[in-house]
């Protein structure tokens, strides 16, 4: 038997595949480690991706803490930019005691939107750390930012500083909501609220917010949207607000310009505005208020001579015989009067009007001055050319007399001017006839002067096309209709002061209001209802100084709707700072004359201002309309912010004791295209009592790497 030897046994492991087993094995133990380096590599990398991850929102975070930190508490009065935690602060702390992040750089501005409203801008910066795979910290940071808006007082249905009514004549110590009443939106009052206890009103989609409490009487508020009897108090008026729309105003029509001039009388401005399609038309004419003299000798100026008699009297002059006491009065019995005025003209025509028994005064022509002297002509003489009036004295105003030089006028106090219809006091004031009682904000208001028979004498009816402007008004009225295409407000001043044309030596008032004269409506909104297409970008805003009231006219529905015109609808945002938004009920034609007329004996308790019998149209008899002068409704779609609230409707129980009554129905709704996207341009903005503003958010969130220049 043959042995195997060795060579055998070699050559049997030399098969074909003896030489695979190493060249594998390396193969699997590189594979082994490629896998191992790459899990490795990942899990390092998802390790440090992770910390990244974390020191990403840890620098957000805290970048959000200094954001809600800092920025409330300089935002609601911010006035200029305004940086704080330049310096970084350390915020939040980890479970090893180090803080989270550091915030720092929270930079506060503020800025316009092209509506007008404050944007107040925040932004705050915040880091983070974390370490690195080669044992290195690195920051991360990240930036966030704040856009507020200045809330503004179209964000409210309706608005009242208080309940008290204003407006007009004979008011009651309050309004109350009673059943006719509905209204939707936000309906806030600094004051008392107080609901009627003869019926409940709607306020289903209605949120009722009152600073000062509410009366419910039998009413369940449950059915309302929300109830807050102690709601904060909003300041009011918002005069700097009303300062700002008048500072931006693209249109100023002026009104005040034949006041104060000297050598004619006092003379007021109506402006009427009407808007059309592509912008708006605006009309001016010249008015008088009543009482209005007949005609005399004009106004004549001077210079006064205070030392002088009439031997030494200079030309331009005018002196009394003795000097100013100093204890409040000339003490005069004669006026001498130079031939000619202060530019030296011959003025001895104008002198020789006057007659014994004239009531003259000598006023001064400063227009902020009040200083006056009236008295009666008792003689009349010629002396080298000159005048010398005997004159009694009737009374007078001086806390110094006259000055040396100073400007001033002998004015003729003429009898009333029998041709002008209505010319009594009672029929357009009421209040006393004594020289310095003067109209009030609440009482009698009149719009009612139309423009000459050939066009109006200041401004033609004058077309300017645009979509969006701020038109003010400056120192007088103004009338308001027409289909509103753009974005508009209208801003008037709170009272303007004029010398009497019967006797300049009396002071009184007009106040600046706005007349709603026929429907202001946008012209996509539906022309039944007035409702406002959501969406819309028209946009009007009234903010009248002192009332907005809506006139008795035809349009609107005047004679108890039976001379051709009912109804009145409004688009807009109403604010009437210094009163109220009130119905034109003391021009009325009910057919007590205690009711429509005046009282002649007490103006300041008339009720009526006797003129609407023969309104609309004119009429050389009177005619009413029983106990019924009730006009329609008021179709609102919009918003309502006044001081005190004005009476729409005038009825039993009351002073105008009668059923149905005077004035209208309400039919109120809100816009919420206010408060969804913007309101009318420079739209005064709400403040709390010290003075801050209320903000509502606009846009919260970061403010990409990419927009801020950086990658970190």
């Amino acid at each position: 038997m043959k042995r195997l030897t060795s060579s055998k046994v070699i050559h049997f492991f030399n098969s074909p595949y003896s030489g695979a087993a190493t060249p594998t094995a390396v193969i699997f133990t590189l594979v082994s480690m490629l896998i191992t380096v790459a899990y490795l590599k990942y899990s390092l990398s998802a390790a440090v991706a992770q910390r990244y991850r974390r020191a990403e929102a840890m620098a957000l975070l805290v970048a959000e803490a200094g954001l809600n930190i800092e920025a409330p508490v300089v935002l609601p009065k911010l006035t200029g930019d305004t940086l704080l935690a330049a310096q970084g602060v350390e915020f939040g702390q980890l479970p090893d005691g180090k803080p989270l992040g550091t915030y720092h750089d929270v930079a506060c501005t503020t800025r316009q939107d092209f509506s007008g409203r404050t944007i107040y801008h925040a932004q705050s910066t915040g880091t983070a750390s974390y370490i690195n795979s080669l044992g290195e910290a690195v920051t991360v940071s990240r930036v966030v930012e704040l856009n507020m808006v200045s809330q503004d007082f179209s964000k409210f249905m309706y608005f009242t500083n208080s309940e008290e009514p204003g407006g007009g004549p004979w008011l009651g110590s309050y309004v109350s909501f009673g059943s006719n009443d509905v209204l939707d939106g936000i309906i806030h009052t600094n004051g008392h609220i107080t609901i009627s206890q003869y019926g409940c009103p709607d306020f289903s989609q209605a949120e009722v917010n009152a600073a000062d409490g509410i009366t419910l009487n039998n009413c369940n508020p449950n059915s309302w949207a929300s109830l807050d009897d102690s709601a904060q108090v909003i300041t009011y008026p918002p005069y700097n607000a009303a300062n700002r729309a008048k500072a931006h105003a693209n249109y100023v029509f002026t009104a005040d310009d034949l006041l104060g001039r000297g050598v004619k009388k006092d003379t007021l401005i109506m402006t009427e505005i009407e808007f059309i399609t592509g912008g708006f038309e605006v009309r001016q004419w010249t008015y008088l208020i009543p009482p209005i003299g007949a005609e005399g000798p004009p106004p004549i100026d001077f210079l006064w001579d205070e030392d002088t008699d009439f031997n030494g009297l200079n030309t331009r002059r005018i002196a009394f015989d003795s000097p100013y006491s100093g204890s409040g009065f000339y003490v005069a019995d004669s006026l001498f009067i130079s031939s000619q005025d202060i530019d030296g003209v011959n003025v001895t025509q104008y002198l020789d009007e006057y007659v014994v028994g004239d009531t003259i005064v000598v006023k001064s022509n400063d227009p902020d001055s009040l200083k006056y002297w009236k008295g009666v002509i008792t003689s009349k003489g010629v002396q080298s050319g000159d005048y010398i009036f005997g004159v009694a004295p009737l009374s007078q105003m001086f806390t110094n007399g006259f000055i040396d030089g100073e400007e001033v006028s002998l004015n003729y106090v003429a009898e009333l001017d029998p041709t002008k219809p209505f010319n009594k006091f009672a029929h357009y004031h009421n209040h006393p006839n004594d020289g310095s009682s003067v109209c009030q904000s609440s009482g009698f208001h009149h719009f009612d002067f139309e423009p000459p028979i050939d066009g109006p004498d200041i401004m033609p009816t004058t077309t300017f096309y645009t979509h969006k402007a701020v038109i003010y008004v400056r120192g007088g009225q103004v009338r308001v209709k027409g289909e509103v295409d753009g974005q508009f407000t209208i801003v008037t001043d709170i009272y303007t002061e004029y010398r009497r044309h019967d006797d300049p030596s009396i002071i009184d008032r007009v106040y600046d209001n706005i007349w709603l004269i026929d429907d202001i409506i946008y012209d996509d909104s539906d022309p039944n209802t007035g409702e406002v297409v959501y969406g819309t970008d028209n946009r009007l805003g009234l903010i009248s100084g002192a009332n907005i009231i809506i006139a008795n006219t035809i349009a609107n529905g005047a004679r108890n709707q039976s001379a051709g015109g009912q109804d009145i609808i409004i688009n807009g945002a109403l604010l009437a700072m210094q009163d109220s938004f009130v119905a034109h009920y003391w021009q009325n034609t009910i057919t007590r004359p205690d009711l429509n007329g005046p009282n002649w004996t007490n103006p300041a308790l008339s009720k009526g201002d006797g003129r609407g019998p023969r309104r609309n149209p004119d009429s050389s008899f009177p005619s009413t309309t029983g106990t019924s002068d009730i006009r329609g409704e008021v179709k609102l779609w919009g918003s309502v912010t006044q001081n005190k609230r004005g009476y729409m409707k005038r009825n039993f129980p009351g002073p105008y004791d009668i059923s149905p009554g005077i004035g209208y129905d309400k039919d109120y709704h809100y816009d919420y295209n206010f408060s969804d996207f913007y309101p009318p341009p420079h739209f005064p903005s709400t403040t709390t009592e010290d003075g801050a503003a209320i903000l509502v958010m606009k846009s919260y969130g970061e403010i990409p790497p990419a927009e801020r220049g950086s990658n970190q």
